[in-house]
């Protein structure tokens, strides 16, 4: 696994079900250098927005109409992430909830009919479920019950994507870090054949952290 680029990635999307609903904001944060690519996408279709999305990431309709076009903001996030000049084989998301974003990631790029640049993908919400069955203990393993869990003071402002990315990279650093878990067995490849993202297995629905 020499050579992978590793990037943490948080998307807030509209509601759960993958052929409505769309991702409305998405931040990436390079582990290299800890540098932070933040973006709001306009939706096409606000008004398809599920009542506990909007509650939960406290937005309205109106919010939703507001940002970037999808077009304008996966150029920006191509064009951060070819700066490393590697190949998507070689990149790796680390995602709280993987399975959940990869998906709507996947979904955002179909509709751009482009093929999502990264192949690898690493779930903290995985590796924390790992550590909690070691401890003996239980717990839920969401994002704020992870951190809290493993020790790790997070910044407020939870389901912001620019917030939950970071402490997504806070609670990646511990549990590697500290708890000494080995992250190898929980990268995963899922290399995205476009139009594609809406078939085959689905969205776990254990690992869904709304």
């Amino acid at each position: 696994m020499a050579g992978i680029k590793f990037y943490i990635c948080d998307s807030e999307t509209t509601g759960l079900d993958g052929k409505k609903h769309e991702v409305n904001e998405i931040s990436i944060i390079r582990c290299d250098d800890r540098v932070q690519l933040t973006e709001f996408i306009k939706c096409d279709y606000p008004e398809r927005a599920s009542f506990d999305s909007l509650r939960i990431t406290q937005k309205t309709i109106a919010d939703l109409s507001k940002g970037k076009t999808k077009e304008e903001v996966i150029s920006k996030v191509d064009q951060f992430l070819n700066e490393d000049g590697n190949t998507p084989a070689g990149r790796c998301f680390i995602c709280h909830n993987a399975a959940f974003d990869r998906k709507f990631i996947h979904a955002l790029y179909d509709k751009l009919n482009k093929t999502c640049p990264v192949d690898l993908w690493l779930c903290t919400l995985a590796m924390t479920k790992f550590y909690i069955k070691q401890t003996g203990q239980k717990s839920l393993a969401n994002l704020h019950a992870a951190c809290e869990f493993v020790g790790v003071k997070m910044l407020s402002g939870a389901h912001n994507s620019k917030v939950d990315t970071r402490n997504t990279f806070l609670l990646y650093k511990n549990l590697i870090d500290d708890k000494q878990i080995d992250y190898l067995p929980f990268i995963k490849s899922f290399p995205h054949i476009v139009n594609s993202s809406l078939d085959g297995d689905g969205l776990d629905p254990d690992l869904l952290d709304l």
